[in-house]
């Protein structure tokens, strides 16, 4: 396998598409998107459909596969649940499961190696999620190109970074101002509550350890920051983008975290506007050292909330 591709700054994130999977993937592609995010787990995604909207770009011709980031997910499985919505024996042991979601993944995808295997979440066990990252790193370089982390606390990424000989290449997390013991009024209750407010310790610790930092939720979980008038709203006023893109844009740009993100939007016309807003936004950029003073301003101001939020 050649070296792992560079991961793209904004990813097409393909959860509850659902029976629409196959058609939204094949847009984002042909919109321009170079990177798509799904996993195994039925209960949220459906692969084989990001697999099918995949080749239907690739047999278009708008991507080829080379040119494309692929990531998926294994994810452990937790009691209760229903065992059908897991690609694997639930009886089989960690690194028996890893193997055959993976395998299942590569049908699924119609490919012969997967950009990134992200652990979805870790177990109960720090053990346990020790031994699954052991049976992940054992398919690097063969099948998979690099490894990853979702839905992960702090301390358990520093035991995982520690103990680990192949280093986690991002972290996968829900980046809210909401926290465990202050969840947002009206939101699910069983989303992956961050401790502390945006993530600070794991976005901290990915910094120190040069780890992309990939949030989900970034839009809808953060109604605070997007729909003040101050902040993204007057941004992308000024800059003649929406409030959604020039959110984008400005987390790219945090100074004191390498930030990558999933855009998941299911609505068509949506795609080739971020990705266009994106580029204007870059324009506008490189045409002065006083447009890159202005912007900076906007970025630092995000960076101070995001660090100075309470508890």
């Amino acid at each position: 396998m050649a070296e792992p591709l560079a991961v793209p700054e904004l990813i097409y994130g393909t959860a509850f598409k659902f029976d629409k999977t196959t058609r939204l993937v094949e847009q984002a592609l042909k919109a321009g998107f170079r990177g798509i995010d799904t996993a195994g787990n039925k209960n949220a995604y459906s692969e084989s459909l990001v697999g099918k909207g995949i080749a239907a770009a690739i047999a278009s011709g708008d991507v080829s596969r080379d040119e494309l980031y692929i990531q998926t997910k294994f994810t452990p499985f937790k009691e209760g649940r229903d065992v059908s919505i897991y690609p694997y024996d639930t009886t089989a042991s960690i690194p028996e499961q890893i193997e055959q979601s993976v395998a299942a993944s590569l049908r699924n995808l119609q490919t012969e190696y997967i950009d990134c295997l992200v652990l979805h979440s870790p177990y109960p066990n720090i053990e346990d999620t020790l031994t699954a990252w052991r049976a992940m790193e054992t398919l690097v370089p063969s099948r998979v190109a690099s490894l990853g982390l979702s839905n992960i606390g702090a301390d358990s990424l520093r035991t995982v970074y520690e103990s680990a000989s192949i280093k986690p290449r991002l972290v996968q997390n829900r980046l809210t101002q909401d926290t465990i013991d202050k969840p947002t009024p009206n939101f699910p209750t069983n989303l992956p509550y961050p401790k502390v407010p945006f993530d600070r310790d794991v976005r901290e610790y990915c910094h120190a350890q040069d780890i992309l930092y990939m949030p989900w939720g970034l839009l809808w979980g953060n109604p605070s920051l997007l729909d003040n008038p101050d902040i993204f709203e007057k941004m992308g006023g000024q800059l003649e983008v929406s409030k959604q893109v020039a959110c984008f844009a400005c987390f790219l740009r945090l100074k004191r975290c390498k930030t990558r993100i999933l855009c998941g939007t299911s609505k068509e016309e949506r795609m080739p506007e971020t990705l266009d807003g994106l580029k204007k936004i870059n324009g506008f950029l490189s045409e002065s050292e006083e447009n890159k003073a202005i912007f900076q301003e906007w970025v630092d101001r995000v960076e101070r909330i995001l660090d100075q939020a309470d508890e």
